[in-house]
């Protein structure tokens, strides 16, 4: 088992500072926030309590993602289907996979496949409203509280920018969710047939980068958008809610954004202590590329405490946990940088 052997603080020069920029957006509330750090870049009323309209099925679709249950086949009932607005289409008797449920929340936004998948996987709205919820909670999503499952304005539905964007970076980090909002249009089965739907998301076509996430729009909420953007090795997301210039909104706060990081490089050689061997230290490294925006950078090295000969160079002898302020954010192999024979008895 590795052990932890030394850690090393990394300073860098301070390029930009953050929210220095001049970037506005003509939304009520909006955020960039860094998916992984969970930075905020840019801010605008983003404690302010709002209607989120079918951005809410950003939650309902990763529950059902975090499920486990994907690839089960759910029986649609009237319940399910007894709805209004943006539809997949679904009839009572229908048989299809909860995956194609998330894929008919996340593309055409349908409130019928929220409204089955919150009753496939909670028995009952009420019920799966309290797992949203709770979900909620453990994010750290202070300011929200979810009734509905598709985002249909009931009761005391609401969220903020902040909360979305914690939900978002969440999200966007479970790998079937992320693969099916990047998706432009997509192939879903209802009956053992086939039917192509298409993502309501014009930012996949607008922006090369851009790898999901989700539109919304009641008239209580106006226009929401939660957007995702990759580039470079960094993921922010864009939270704008009542925004009636959403789109360029979005490109426009992604811009000034990622202009706020810099290229570091925090590769290093270290040596170990080595046994076995004609001489009594192994020289070893980790090599990472990093975009940043702050010198607030650590890194801990594991090792074992002792490494025995013979060892060939790329042998992994170790790990590095890269830090940004004290959120782990990145683990590289340390591996061997030389070769070297056994020499003598092993102790």
């Amino acid at each position: 088992m590795f052990k932890k052997i030394t850690a090393l603080f990394i300073a860098f020069v301070l390029i930009l500072p953050i929210n220095a920029y001049s970037a506005d957006c003509s939304a009520a509330s909006a955020i960039v926030m860094d998916s992984t750090t969970n930075e905020i870049l840019y801010s605008k009323n983003i404690n302010e309590k709002r209607s989120i309209a079918s951005t809410t099925k950003i939650m309902t679709a990763l529950l059902a993602c975090e499920s486990g249950r994907l690839n089960e086949t759910v029986s649609i009932t009237f319940d399910m289907v007894n709805t209004f607005g943006t539809l997949l289409g679904l009839r009572e008797n229908d048989e299809i996979t909860l995956r194609d449920l998330v894929k008919g929340m996340l593309l055409p936004s349908g409130n019928d496949a929220a409204n089955a998948t919150a009753l496939f996987l909670g028995g009952s709205f009420e019920s799966f409203a309290d797992m949203m919820n709770e979900r909620a909670a453990l994010l750290g999503m202070k300011d929200s509280f979810f009734v509905t499952p598709s985002g249909l304005d009931e009761g005391n539905h609401h969220s903020t920018a902040f909360d979305m964007a914690l939900l978002a970076s969440a999200a966007i980090n479970n790998s079937n969710f992320a693969q099916i909002c990047a998706e432009k249009s997509s192939e879903v089965v209802i009956n053992g047939k086939k039917q192509t739907i298409y993502n309501h998301n014009k930012l996949l076509l607008k922006l090369d980068d851009c790898v999901g996430i989700k539109t919304g729009y009641t008239d209580k909420a106006g226009r929401c958008l939660v957007s995702a953007v990759k580039r470079d090795g960094v993921t922010l997301v864009c939270v704008t809610l009542n925004d009636a210039d959403d789109w360029n909104d979005h490109i426009n706060l992604y811009s000034a954004s990622f202009d706020m990081y810099f290229e570091i490089d925090i590769s290093r050689e270290i040596e170990l202590e080595l046994v076995g061997a004609s001489k009594n230290s192994l020289k070893a490294n980790y090599l990472k590329t990093l975009s940043v925006i702050d010198n607030n950078i650590s890194v801990e090295i594991y090792a074992l405490p002792f490494v025995y000969a013979p060892v060939s160079k790329g042998d992994r002898v170790g790990k590095a946990v890269i830090k940004y302020k004290e959120k782990e954010i990145a683990e590289v192999d340390v591996t061997a940088a030389e070769d070297v024979e056994y020499y003598g008895e092993q102790v």
